[in-house]
Formats: C-alpha cells, sequence, structure tokens
C-alpha cells in the first residue's frame, strides 16, 4: 500500500519509469485495490481504452498541393465567369432585327443549332473543369472524417481534467 502511494505521487510529478507505471496499471487492473485508491482506477481505466483505439481509417497526410488547387479554384471561376459573360453579352446584344445570329470568334453565325451546341460543348467544358477541381476537396473532407475518432481523445482529456480538479478539491 505505501509502496503504491509513492509511485502514485512520483506519478502525478512525472517522475515514474515505464516499469512502474506498468506495476501502477496492473495494480489498478486487479482486484486487489484498496478503497483509497478507488479514485485513480477510472482514470487508469481511461488510459488503458485510449492505447487500445485504433482509427477507422488512416489519416492522410495533406500535401502542399493547396495553392494549386486554389489557382484552379480560381482558374475554375474565371471560366465560369468567361462562358456567363459570353453567354450574356449574346443574350442582351441580340439584334433587334428578326434574324437570329451570333458572333462567334469574329464570324457571323447564321445557323442557331450550331451556335447552341457550341455553347453548351463550352459550358460542359467548364463543368468538367469544375469537377476536376472539386475532386481534392472530397479529399479534405475525407481526411474530416477520418480524424473524427481522434475526437474521443479530447473527451478524454477532459475527463482526466475533471478526475484531477476532484482530487485537488479533495
Amino acid at each position: 500500500m505505501e509502496r503504491i502511494n509513492e509511485l502514485l505521487e512520483k506519478y502525478f510529478r512525472g517522475e515514474t519509469t515505464l516499469t512502474e507505471e506498468n506495476e501502477l496499471k496492473n495494480y489498478f487492473r486487479s482486484n486487489k485495490m484498496s478503497k483509497e485508491h478507488a479514485v485513480y482506477q477510472l482514470m487508469f481505466r481511461t488510459f488503458d481504452e485510449e492505447s487500445n483505439e485504433t482509427t477507422l481509417q488512416p489519416v492522410e497526410k495533406i500535401k502542399p498541393e493547396q495553392k494549386r488547387i486554389k489557382n484552379r479554384w480560381i482558374q475554375a471561376f474565371a471560366y465560369t465567369g468567361i462562358a456567363a459573360s459570353l453567354v450574356l453579352a449574346l443574350w442582351v446584344q441580340r439584334p433587334k432585327q428578326p434574324e437570329n445570329f451570333a458572333v462567334l470568334s469574329g464570324n457571323k453565325i447564321q445557323d442557331t443549332e450550331y451556335a447552341e451546341k457550341y455553347t453548351e460543348k463550352k459550358l460542359n467544358q467548364v463543368n468538367d473543369i469544375l469537377n476536376r477541381s472539386m475532386k481534392p476537396m472530397q479529399k479534405v473532407q475525407n481526411v474530416g472524417k477520418g480524424l473524427q475518432p481522434i475526437q474521443k481523445i479530447s473527451n478524454i482529456r477532459e475527463q482526466l481534467n475533471e478526475i484531477q480538479n476532484k482530487l485537488q478539491i479533495k
């Protein structure tokens, strides 16, 4: 009993060796624990649970490609803005004459189906660029999901702080 009290004092000062810490862990796992040490049992159980915890997915490293991703986002928005401006310009600047035409690369095009297909093709290209640039963001979301089990550690730390505060009050 005296030995355990000495080890606990050393443990809380941060002066125990691994062997002494294992001795404390084994003591708190056993049924031979005295009632005065029952207060510490929850703390050591929590340590055991924390050491046995594993993550569901391995944590992925965030690569230094974030500048490139940001540039892709800017490009995607720029292309979208250009395409929207073109569509808006074609719609607003349509002639007051009854004839329909579009101007592409300085050429007047009378065929409305061709102009619609061309515009649709360009909008699809912008959409593809947006989809490709969104893939890294999906990876970031997966990292966030993988970090959820780590939040349990903060809960355990809060429990430890509560135990420590209770010990200081007594």
